[in-house]
């Protein structure tokens, strides 16, 4: 005799809507895939970058002279053409040269893949005057655009500065970092009953020298920057050194009312010690 079966067509149209969700979340994963795995129709052959540095950094030296030079090969021949477009913030246009031969800048630049074997871009100009540092100027960005994609060919960007910038912003951190090491060993004084007021005047005064330094580094001023960050420092080192005197005072008093009771503690045993021999009658 055969049992009939029985269907359960909740559960069938529940895995029915899972299946569906996961091919989709996978149909989306491919996409993305593929759209990072976008093709390239150049190559990067070689890239030359020089300008004067602000000492132990890569950052460019504020006001210093910047070239790029970029040479691309290898132009896709799957595609008859495509369009460079140069970017900059160095605010001067690039040269190009086309397998050898100057060509003028224009808008757009169109590429003839079938022919052109090797661009030349290079790139001269002055970095800005900055009075405060600089982040992600673009030196040089190059992009390629086939029919409405772009691919991004290159993008090379750099921090402008100067010395005295980089001064300012470094006693800055150092400052700050000492005043929070300062304000530290106050509250854990504060919290021990010591008393470290000349401490906190001092900490305070550190805090405003601080925030006057930030002021003018803000205001294009890193001279007075560096000037008001060093004073910080000094105040909160002071403080520092009071609270060190406050500990050690604690310490050295701590220590001498130890001395007291002990030598009370052996005058009281000795004192002890005769009574008990009198009393045996030992003199």
């Amino acid at each position: 005799m055969m049992i009939p079966l029985k269907i359960n067509y909740r559960l069938i149209l529940s895995l029915m809507v899972i299946g569906a969700f996961c091919l989709i979340l996978l149909g989306v994963g491919v996409s993305v895939s593929a759209a990072e795995d976008k093709p390239r129709f150049v190559e990067l052959e070689s890239e030359h970058i020089d300008y004067d540095k602000v000492d132990g950094t890569e950052m460019v030296k504020s006001g210093s002279k910047v070239t790029v030079e970029i040479v691309l090969t290898n132009f896709s021949k799957v595609i008859d053409k495509s369009e460079l477009i140069f970017e900059s913030d160095l605010g001067v246009l690039p040269s190009i040269f086309v397998d050898g031969i100057s060509e003028r800048y224009r808008v757009p630049f169109t590429i003839d893949h079938r022919k052109v074997e090797e661009v030349r871009v290079t790139l001269v100009g002055n970095a800005p005057e900055v009075t405060m540092r600089k982040v992600d100027l673009g030196l040089l960005k190059i992009t390629q655009k086939i029919a409405d994609e772009e691919f991004l060919v290159i993008d090379i960007r750099r921090d402008v500065s100067s010395k005295i910038i980089e001064d300012a912003l470094a006693a800055i951190r150092e400052a700050r970092a000492e005043i929070d090491a300062a304000n530290l060993r106050i509250v854990n004084a504060e919290e021990a009953g010591l008393d470290v007021s000349v401490a906190k005047i001092r900490l305070e005064l550190a805090d405003e020298h601080l925030a006057n330094s930030l002021r003018s580094y803000k205001a294009g001023m890193p001279e007075e920057a560096l000037e008001g960050a060093g004073l910080a420092l000094e105040l909160a080192k002071e403080a520092k050194a009071e609270v060190e005197a406050a500990v050690g005072g604690r310490a050295i008093r701590d220590r001498a009312i130890i001395a007291v009771v002990i030598v009370l503690a052996a005058v009281v045993v000795v004192l002890l010690l005769r009574e008990r021999q009198r009393r045996r009658g030992v003199y």
